[in-house]
């Protein structure tokens, strides 16, 4: 009998533990801000999750489980019966606070009081960048390029002028940053009108997408834009990153809090070059094929047909455009059509004016006049009249 009592007090001994972790009081177990896809990851939603069901299932419309105290309204909904999910009407800003208390009534659907951490808490913090504006979409910058930077608050100009900067690969310092003007913004994007890379940029930092055409009133809708370049001309054909820095600070003080790297490469210097076929890298031109100058970026259509291989006798060839190019008011090239005289020397000539896009003088001017040697004519071509060949019999 003693035998028996003896095991049923172990069962019980075993059983009850499992019991008070059945009977344990639901809690948070998660709850963090996120975004649904918002512009430049802003927060625009806050999740909490509990341990067990706290509504039933199939009831969206169930009662908030918390206080929300915050100066961007939103509206929350059950998921699940243990997911809560609050949205905010647009993206938070920087700069504010949002708190999340549990109701002090809050109980689970099996009648439990919610224990545990009972007040969750978001801090947009400082100014972080949200979007960067470079004129385009492309990664690639000019010498000069000016930056557009939104953040999610204002930033002080004193603090973004000490606490971002250019960084150069393959040069070991940091080049500072000069901020212009608070209209500098509105009337770049203004000037672009409606394109898809600035309307892209404004979609991303959470800005209206159609820009005041008042001064005053693009101003404000435009203050958390900030419009900078690097303090000295890039060199050309090197990756450059602009650096949003950690201790760039709004008005209230608070800090961005961590650096933000944004990678492009500076173009390609701008040159012109002759190309041709050749036999043989030593040898000349090949006359009976085409020959062509290659500019490193567009240029005026009618500058580039200003181009001319001249020779000792006085006379000389003009080049033409390429089917494709034929409408366009800029190129990148310009043909000179074979056959080029034979065994000859010629001088290739460019515009002592020329100008890329940009205003951009070549940078490899002091090669031109170019001399530029054309070979002889291949065998076959000295023939006059048509031939053929015939195999010898075997």
């Amino acid at each position: 009998m003693k035998t028996q009592w003896r095991r049923l007090a172990t069962l019980a001994a075993l059983i009850l533990p499992l019991s008070a972790i059945g009977e344990a009081a639901p809690t948070v177990v998660f709850a963090t801000p996120g975004t649904s896809g918002a512009a430049g990851g802003a927060i625009n939603r806050y999740t909490m999750r509990f341990s067990e069901a706290i509504v039933p299932v199939g009831d969206p419309r169930a009662a908030s489980p918390v206080k929300v105290k915050c100066s961007v309204p939103g509206t929350g909904r059950w998921v699940d019966a243990q997911t809560w999910v609050y949205d905010f009407e647009r993206p938070l800003p920087g700069g504010i606070a949002c708190s999340f208390d549990l109701r002090n009534d809050l109980k689970s659907v099996r009648g439990a009081d919610v224990g545990g951490t009972s007040s969750f808490a978001i801090d947009t913090g400082g100014p972080a960048a949200r979007a960067i504006f470079s004129g385009s979409s492309s990664d690639e910058i000019e010498e000069d390029q000016l930056f557009l930077v939104a953040a999610n608050t204002p930033a002080t100009p004193q603090s973004v002028a000490a606490g971002a900067y250019c960084a150069v690969d393959g040069i070991g310092e940091r080049i500072p940053v000069d901020v212009l003007g608070r209209d500098v913004a509105g009337r770049l994007l203004s000037e672009l009108g409606d394109d898809w890379d600035s309307r892209n940029f404004l979609e991303n930092a959470g800005l209206p997408q159609s820009v005041p055409s008042n001064v005053t009133e693009r101003t404000a809708a435009l203050a958390t834009v900030t419009a900078l370049k690097c303090r000295r001309p890039l060199p050309a054909g090197k990756d450059v990153a602009l650096v949003w820095g950690k201790t760039i600070a709004g008005a209230d003080g608070r800090l961005a809090g961590k650096d933000e790297r944004y990678d492009f490469s500076v173009r390609r210097a701008f040159t012109a070059r002759w190309s041709c076929s050749r036999i043989n890298p030593q040898s000349g031109c090949n006359p009976v094929e085409e020959a062509r100058v290659l500019f490193t970026a567009d240029v005026p259509a009618a500058k580039a047909l200003a181009t001319r291989l001249t020779f000792p006798d006085g006379s000389e060839l003009k080049p033409h455009l390429s089917d494709g190019d034929k409408n366009s008011m800029t190129v990148s090239q310009v043909i000179f059509d074979g056959p080029l005289p034979a065994a000859a020397k010629g001088q290739l000539k460019i515009p002592a004016d020329l100008r890329d896009e940009s205003g951009r003088p070549l940078s490899n001017a002091q090669r031109f006049p170019l001399d530029v040697a054309i070979a002889a004519a291949p065998p076959l071509v000295k023939f006059a009249a048509n031939f053929g060949i015939i195999e010898a019999s075997e």
